[in-house]
C-alpha cells in the first residue's frame, strides 16, 4: 500500500474508533508500515495522531482492553468458526482467552455473556454448540459443585441451557446428572433461591429449546419453576408474559 497523508489519517481514525490501541509501540507491532509513514509524512507519529484529531495523552493513556476490541475479537472467531462458550474461550492460549478474561472487568462487560450480546451472539445459542458428553457434562457439574454455584435446574437452564440440554439427554434426566457428578439432587433444591430475573431467563431458555411451556406442562414437569413463578408473579401465566411469551 502507498501511505498518503490522507489514508494515514483515515486509517488511524478507523484504527482510533475501532477500539484499536494507537500507543506507538503497541501499533508498531502490527502496523510498522502505518507507523513509519506517519511518522515521514508529519514529521512524527505523534503529530500524524493529533492531526487526525485524536488526542494523543488519551491514547498514552488508553487501557489495553477496550469494549470495541473485545467484540472485534468475538467477532473474527466467530467467523473463524471457534467455539466460542466460556469453557472453550477461557482454555485456549491467545488473545481471544485474554479478552474473555478482560470481559468481566465492571468497566467492560462484567460477564463474559454481555460481551457476547454486544457482538450481535445469543449466548443461549452459543451454549448450544458444545459438544457435551457423559463425562464432560459430570465433570462440569462437579466443579460448578465445588465452586460453590448454583446447580439447581432452572439455574443451570438461566446460565447454561446447552449444558442443562445435554444433562437430560445423555443421563435421562436432570436428577441423574447430579447423582454422576456426585452431588445430591435433593441437597441442591434445598439451596435453591428463585428470583424473578432466573424465572424468566428459565422460562425463555425452555421455550427456545423448543419446550411447552403451558402452565399444565410446566407444573408436570417443571414443579420448582411453576411454583416460584407463581409466588413471585402471582400466577405462571404472568410470568410467561414477564418473559416476553404470550400463548
Amino acid at each position: 500500500m502507498t501511505w498518503t497523508r490522507q489514508r494515514i489519517l483515515q486509517e488511524l481514525r478507523r484504527l482510533h474508533k475501532k477500539g484499536q490501541v494507537l500507543a506507538y509501540n503497541s501499533l508498531a507491532r502490527t502496523k510498522q508500515d502505518l507507523v513509519s509513514a506517519a511518522a515521514y509524512h508529519y514529521g512524527s507519529y505523534r503529530r500524524a495522531v493529533e492531526q487526525a484529531g485524536i488526542d494523543y495523552a488519551d491514547v498514552l493513556r488508553r487501557p489495553r482492553w477496550t469494549k470495541a476490541r473485545i467484540v472485534g475479537l468475538i467477532r473474527q472467531a466467530k467467523k473463524n468458526g471457534h467455539a466460542l462458550h466460556w469453557s472453550a474461550v477461557t482454555s485456549r492460549r491467545d488473545e481471544l482467552a485474554k479478552a474473555a478474561f478482560a470481559s468481566l472487568q465492571p468497566r467492560l462487560f462484567g460477564r463474559w455473556k454481555m460481551a457476547l450480546t454486544a457482538a450481535g451472539l445469543d449466548s443461549a445459542d452459543v451454549a448450544l454448540y458444545r459438544r457435551w458428553d457423559r463425562k464432560s457434562i459430570a465433570e462440569e457439574l462437579h466443579r460448578r459443585s465445588r465452586g460453590k454455584k448454583p446447580l439447581n435446574s432452572g439455574a443451570i437452564q438461566a446460565s447454561d441451557p446447552g449444558l442443562h440440554a445435554a444433562a437430560v439427554r445423555h443421563f435421562g434426566s436432570f436428577d441423574l446428572a447430579l447423582e454422576a457428578a456426585k452431588v445430591d439432587p435433593a441437597d441442591v433444591r434445598m439451596r435453591r433461591r428463585w428470583s424473578r430475573d432466573e424465572v424468566v431467563a428459565s422460562i425463555k431458555a425452555a421455550a427456545k429449546r423448543g419446550q411447552a411451556v403451558s402452565d399444565s406442562q410446566v407444573r408436570k414437569h417443571s414443579p420448582a419453576l411453576y411454583g416460584a413463578s407463581v409466588r413471585l408473579f402471582g400466577s405462571f401465566v404472568s410470568a410467561r408474559k414477564a418473559a416476553g411469551i404470550d400463548k
